[in-house]
């Protein structure tokens, strides 16, 4: 660990030392948080493998489709330059613990880990790409930049929606709760996961029908880590060894606000009626709400009282890149004559803690002529 530390070392005063030489200049990007030399060694991990397989939620167990977007990334990833690229498992499905991965990545001196995986949850209703990262740093801050590079590149490009950046602690201690993070960050080596969206739920099905698209997530992992180090491919015709503007600020030496892990609910919703139309049936309602340790992610409607809950929607304005949402927003809803509901909307936050709001029951049902009576509780 001692070589990694003054190989870290020495990259990053020679970095500092060409950017005081050439202050104007656009070969080095001087918003790259990670400091690397010309000899990158990269190690991707297909998550689980053998007896561990993962979410089951999907077409295929997730040990495989981790396995073909990792294949598919290590391919174009070599395409570039100065960049040596190892994977943990490549064309086998072995069981091979966390602690193992880490140590693997440390016997070939690896600069960075990036590990594979399809998300799933437990309600099947999530979705999106996120990120998780250490919470220790400098390695908070080299995952948070990477993972919203990543993002960007995934909504622009496959239209997913970007969970965020996060962290999770540790269930005993202040470090990470990620033995695959943990146990690289032990070793002086910098370990993000990358979710890549929800295997399980009705709105990314679309994202894994095909092995095509799994593999074209390898092929955008792997532009990504390009673009995150500076790298350049003559076979592609892409250099990214200029600066970037996709690529955002952050604190190396401290902790990222944005990655804050905020498991508490939601601090406050409310609804109530804005308008009521009779003649059409339907009831325009305000939805608003406050989240003082981080932000609004999804809603989820119910017109029954919360016996049942309509498909999860993303909270209008709510923007992962910079912490921010919209504190209230109106939905307009439709009812057939005869009926008599009972609304109440379920809101999420990044980490999928949610507050229920107040309920607005109609005491009367819609006619097409009188406004029914409601409710508010």
């Amino acid at each position: 660990m001692k070589t990694r530390f003054f190989k870290k070392c020495i990259s990053i005063v020679l970095a500092v030392a060409l950017l005081c030489l050439v202050p104007n200049s656009d070969v080095l990007a001087a918003d790259r948080a990670y400091p690397h030399d010309d000899n990158l060694v990269i190690v991707i991990d297909p998550g689980h493998g053998g007896n561990e397989t993962g979410t089951q939620g999907g077409r295929i167990q997730e040990r495989f489709m981790n396995l073909i977007t990792a294949q598919a990334l290590v391919e174009r990833l070599n395409l570039y330059e100065g960049v040596t690229v190892y994977m943990t498992r490549f064309d086998n499905d072995t069981t091979m613990s966390l602690t193992d991965r880490a140590k693997f990545a440390e016997t070939v001196d690896a600069d960075f880990v990036f590990s594979v995986h399809y998300n799933a949850c437990y309600a099947h209703d999530r979705f999106g790409i996120e990120v998780y990262t250490s919470r220790v740093a400098p390695y908070n801050a080299y995952g948070y930049q990477f993972g919203n590079l990543l993002m960007q590149r995934y909504e622009s490009e496959f239209g997913i929606f970007p969970r965020g950046v996060k962290t999770r602690k540790g269930l005993r201690t202040e470090g990470d709760y990620y033995t695959i993070i943990s146990a690289n960050v032990y070793r002086e080596i910098p370990a993000v996961i990358i979710e890549h969206c929800f295997a399980d739920g009705p709105i990314d099905a679309v994202f894994t029908q095909t092995g095509d698209q799994l593999r074209n997530y390898g092929y955008a992992d792997a532009d990504a880590i390009a673009e995150f180090f500076g790298l350049k491919s003559s076979i592609l015709g892409l250099d990214y060894t200029g600066y970037s503007t996709n690529l955002i600020e952050v604190d190396v030496n401290g902790f990222n606000d944005a990655t804050y892990e905020d498991r508490t609910s939601p601090d406050s919703v409310n609804v109530s009626v804005v308008n009521l139309d009779p003649s059409s049936n339907t009831v325009t309602v305000r939805v608003e709400a406050t989240e003082a340790d981080g932000m609004m992610m999804f809603y989820a409607l119910s017109t029954d009282g919360g016996w049942t809950w309509e498909e999860s929607q993303v909270w209008p304005g709510a923007d992962t890149y910079t912490g921010t949402f919209d504190s209230s927003f109106e939905l307009t809803l439709s009812f057939n004559s005869g009926d008599r509901p009972d609304i109440v909307v379920k809101a999420f936050n990044r980490y999928d803690a949610y507050t229920k709001s107040n309920q607005i029951t109609f005491i009367d049902r819609f006619n097409s002529t009188d406004k029914p009576l409601y409710r508010e509780a």
